[in-house]
């Protein structure tokens, strides 16, 4: 449904699916550095 949405607002949307994940600590950790950068980057940071 998100991605949907997305395509009906005209939103970009980067959708990552991993086979086998949930919303574990595990998972989160595999990203996280990149989502803390999008926010900083939109905050005005680095």
């Amino acid at each position: 449904l998100l991605e949907e949405a997305c395509a009906r607002a005209g939103q970009p949307l980067t959708l990552r699916r991993q086979d086998g994940y949930d919303h574990s600590y595990f998972f989160i950790a595999t990203f996280i550095e990149d989502h803390l950068r999008w926010h900083a980057t939109r905050l005005g940071g680095p």
